[in-house]
């Protein structure tokens, strides 16, 4: 028999949800969730999502409220899985973005992104709606962002 453990859910939690409406807000970088060789068909990519606390001062209505991005996908050639080097121009966009891509070559091998790497960093997003229907045919609905732009880099930590 297999030990399935417990795992709770509370209730409250679905209570008094507040949640960042669709807009542009400045944020800074506090987190960042890594999922690695996640399939895509027959593709395989390492899913990067920043979470983006809203700042305090530019929108104080939404203190303390994070979102998270939508994804930034990082396509690689693993095993048999098909790969195509242009499916990586929103990783390479967001590595612009933010200031970690080389200058000094055209393409290359692209980094693995990690927390360091952007921690502390205030950028733009757009926040929008991110919309489905589950398997008990239900709407779920939640926010999610892009970053458009960077405004100021993060502190180096030493």
């Amino acid at each position: 028999m297999v030990d399935i453990g417990d795992a709770y859910y509370p209730s409250s939690l679905d209570d008094n949800q507040f949640t960042v409406p669709k807009g542009r807000y400045t944020a800074v970088i506090t987190d960042l969730s890594i999922s690695e060789d996640v399939r895509f068909g027959k593709y395989i990519a390492d899913v990067f999502k920043p979470v983006y606390l809203i700042d305090k001062d530019s929108h104080p209505q939404y203190e303390g409220c994070s979102v998270t991005d939508n994804g930034i996908f990082r396509y690689k050639k693993v095993g048999d899985a098909l790969y195509d080097h242009s499916k990586n121009w929103g990783f390479a966009k967001y590595l612009s973005l933010m200031g970690l891509r080389k200058k000094d070559r055209e393409g290359g091998q692209l980094p693995f992104l990690y927390l360091n790497d952007i921690k502390g960093a205030v950028v733009l997003i757009d926040v929008f709606m991110k919309r489905f229907i589950n398997d008990l045919d239900s709407e779920i609905s939640y926010p999610v962002c892009r970053a458009i732009q960077l405004q100021n880099k993060p502190e180096v930590p030493f």
